[in-house]
This record gives C-alpha cells, structure tokens and sequence, in this order.
C-alpha cells in the first residue's frame, strides 16, 4: 500500500509537513508539484464555485431515488 506524505525543502532538505516513521533503506517515490503563478496560461484558475451550484439539478440521471442509483450501481455486474 501506498502512502500520500506532504513535505516542503527547506534549504534543500525534503521535510514531511507531520510526524513519519521511515525504515532504513525504505523506496520512496518524490513527485515534485509545480510551482506555476497562477496566472500562468497552462495553469487551471480557480473558480468560484457558486458557478457550479444548481448545474445538475434538472439532469434526469438524478431524478430517480438516490438508494435505488446506489443499489443499481453496486449490482451492475450482477
């Protein structure tokens, strides 16, 4: 199993951001988020989500019961 550990360099040192214990000799794999301004063109902007509230509202895949979308959807392979 993987796990997700939140760090920052400090004066070029990698330092997880809460308590982590590694083993000796312990295969880590480091992805480096970018750094981007935000208004780079490349980078998605943020947006406020008001935009979104409401959207789906009259979508008819939300019109059935919610607890029978549920059931269909754990039973799809069935």
């Amino acid at each position: 199993m993987h796990q997700a550990v939140d760090a920052v360099c400090r004066d070029g040192q990698i330092v997880p951001l809460e308590a982590v214990d590694f083993r000796e000799n312990e295969r880590l794999l480091i992805v480096r988020l970018s750094n981007a301004p935000a208004n780079d063109s490349d980078s998605v902007q943020a947006k406020d989500w008001s935009t979104f509230a409401g959207v789906l509202k009259e979508s008819p895949n939300w019109a059935d019961d919610p607890a029978q979308i549920q059931q269909a959807m754990r039973h799809e392979w069935d």
